[in-house]
């Protein structure tokens, strides 16, 4: 009961939430050699995919152990930052703005109407690339939180890292997603899947398939990842992509990563602008 009264207390004196913790872990990472550095970078990523704050497993007199990436040094090192009531650290553009888990949990939780407006989902992967649910699976999901529609968008051929599809895998897999599609019908399932995929973009906006290919498919993401360290302005990239007939959606045009990959940049109201126009959607940036 004593360490729960003084976590509880720890946890209304200073607020240092799992991004906050992620930042000092990174901070730490930066003057660390060796193993050690290693282990508070990877410490640093995984705090932004644990499902629970660590304040809150302190205020339950739990151990920090539970979280992932978490073992008994950090777990006395996290503690000590609170402790000591640690300023909230500012970071720098490169671990700036991003989102934790359990920060997005907790915003639902906060708005529980928000699940229900939603129709479907139109960028998703399957085991066809570096996904790891079957089409049928991915149905069975989707049926299950009420969509009416899923896209499978998984990677193409040019990105060979994620197992990206050629054109004749792409095909296989419609004819898969279409057999997937007729067990939904018969069985009265108010859920189409659609035949998608994010293809790779070279530069100059241009995708790795042939036109006939991706003409063929119902929703098709076009995402650069390649490239993506100039820091020169790159509006006239995303432009490319934009007038590309065959795309419709610009996918995570920034390409950043945390604490390794600040961006590209680009003029974004111009980007937004032309995208409006010719009636397309980008993505987050």
């Amino acid at each position: 009961m004593k360490t729960t009264r003084k976590a509880a207390s720890l946890k209304q004196t200073n607020f240092l939430d799992n991004a906050a913790i992620a930042e000092l872990l990174a901070r730490e990472a930066e003057q660390a050699n060796g193993q050690v550095c290693q282990a508070f970078r990877c410490a640093a990523r995984r705090a932004f995919l644990c499902e629970h704050e660590a304040y809150d497993l302190l205020a339950a007199g739990k151990s920090l152990v539970e979280l992932a990436g978490i073992g008994p040094f950090l777990d006395r090192q996290i503690r000590e930052w609170f402790e000591k009531s640690t300023p909230l650290p500012s970071p720098p553009e490169i671990r700036a703005e991003f989102l934790t888990l359990a920060r997005a949990r907790r915003t639902l939780l906060d708005h529980p109407d928000f699940s229900d407006t939603l129709q479907g989902d139109l960028h998703s992967r399957t085991c066809w690339s570096d996904g790891t649910g079957t089409v049928a699976e991915m149905a069975t999901a989707a049926r299950d939180r009420g969509y009416h529609y899923l896209a499978i968008t998984d990677h193409t051929k040019a990105l060979k890292i994620a197992l990206g599809l050629s054109e004749e895998k792409l095909f296989a897999q419609g004819n898969e997603i279409g057999a997937v599609n007729s067990v939904l019908a018969e069985k009265g399932a108010d859920l189409v899947i659609l035949r998608s995929a994010e293809v790779n973009l070279t530069p100059e906006g241009q995708a790795d398939l042939e036109p006939s290919a991706v003409s063929s498919l119902d929703l098709v993401i076009g995402s650069f990842h390649s490239a993506l360290r100039r820091m020169t302005d790159q509006t006239d990239r995303y432009l490319a992509a934009l007038h590309n007939p065959a795309i419709h959606v610009l996918g995570h045009p920034q390409g950043r990563i945390f604490n390794h990959r600040e961006g590209l940049r680009g003029d974004w109201p111009r980007v937004f602008a032309k995208a409006a126009r010719l009636d397309k959607a980008v993505d987050r940036i």
